[in-house]
């Protein structure tokens, strides 16, 4: 037993420092999570452990010294900008933000009251389903991108042009009882209303999908209130997928493979071109909204350039990474304490591939 024991400690202590964490936020502000105050302690434990943040290009460029660790930011919040970059400048800290491109205006005119990013998104969709036009003041300007940009601090990558969902199954879930204030609900659906019929959804980079056309929502919902408002449970959902199954056909089709390369193909290219067109910069890496991965999609975005996926998958990554699957440490109610056992367990790159694996 002791040997097994001196075995287990000489293999912890040979992988200290071998792993590069790589940690996951997406808004700092008051209200959300993770507060300006808590994150700058963040900052000062990395600054405290002589931690290096590196940028994910640099990352795949092999500019890794010793104690690295990357920051990284989804989507693209005004107070990433607003709260996040004045704290990576003070303490000199490099990040890389994953920008939503369909939300970004050009400038910002006046001052902008921050909102917790699922009311944000919510409006900045209902905004595009109405008017085709998404931009919402509550993600960050091309003007303020590219000021980050050219600090040398924050490097910016692809996470998808709108960041919305398809459906997936025709497996009915259930009904909405009342408005869903779910940017892709309204998205897919249009104004939700009650007894609309819910489906199984993933992010749009998630493979082929299913179109179903909303004229069968009212359909439905005209079945529910009729046969089957104030029935239990369990008859809602057995009588509704029967009646799915039995009326949805001329309201579906089933994307093709080829329709949805196309699809992805398109969205991709758009978010990639724009960043590149406004920072003059290069979009090799690409984060999965929601972390929905599929194995072809990621054989299709590498024919686009995509040198790198990074992902929500839990652990580390090592100096040597799998470039098809950067695991992160996402970050919602971190203490100071957790935060310091994440970076140890993310920078043992034994713990963290372990960590990893039972996650």
């Amino acid at each position: 037993m002791i040997y097994i024991l001196i075995i287990v400690v000489l293999a912890v202590i040979i992988f200290i420092g071998k792993g590069i964490p790589v940690f996951l936020y997406h808004q700092v502000n008051s209200f959300s999570n993770i507060t300006p105050e808590l994150f700058e302690e963040h900052l000062k434990i990395l600054k405290s452990k002589k931690m290096n943040t590196i940028t994910v290009s640099e990352y795949g460029r092999k500019e890794t010294p010793k104690n690295s660790v990357l920051i990284t930011f989804d989507d693209g919040y005004y107070d990433n900008y607003k709260i996040v970059f004045p704290l990576l400048k003070k303490y000199n800290m490099k990040a890389t933000i994953f920008l939503n491109t369909l939300y970004i205006g050009e400038r910002r005119w006046g001052e902008t009251k921050i909102e917790k990013n699922g009311i944000a998104n919510y409006n900045a969709i209902k905004k595009y389903n109405a008017l085709n036009d998404g931009v919402t003041e509550q993600y960050m300007t091309w003007a303020e991108i590219k000021e980050m940009y050219e600090s040398g601090l924050v490097d910016f990558q692809a996470h998808s042009h709108k960041h919305m969902a398809i459906f997936k199954k025709l497996e009915f879930q259930g009904v909405f009882e009342k408005d869903s204030m779910d940017c892709t609900d309204v998205f897919l659906y249009g104004d939700i209303e009650e007894g609309f019929p819910k489906f199984p959804k993933r992010g749009e980079y998630s493979g082929k999908g299913i179109i179903i056309n909303r004229e069968f929502f009212k359909k439905f919902q005209e079945y529910y209130f009729k046969n089957l408002k104030g029935k239990s449970e369990k008859e809602i959902l057995s009588l509704g997928q029967e009646y799915i199954d039995k009326h949805i056909e001329p309201y579906v089709m089933i994307e093709t493979e080829e329709d949805a390369e196309l699809r992805i193909k398109d969205e991709f290219i758009l978010n990639k071109t724009i960043i590149e067109g406004k920072l003059n910069n290069k979009v090799e890496y690409f984060c999965w909204p929601w972390g929905h991965r599929d194995k072809k999609v990621v054989e299709l975005l590498k024919t686009l350039g995509v040198k790198g996926f990074i992902t929500t998958k839990k652990g580390t990554n090592s100096y040597s990474p799998n470039w098809n699957m950067i695991r992160r440490i996402e970050l919602r109610k971190f203490t100071p304490e957790k935060f310091k056992i994440n970076l140890m367990v993310g920078r043992n790159l034994l713990i963290g591939k372990i960590y990893g694996w039972l996650s």
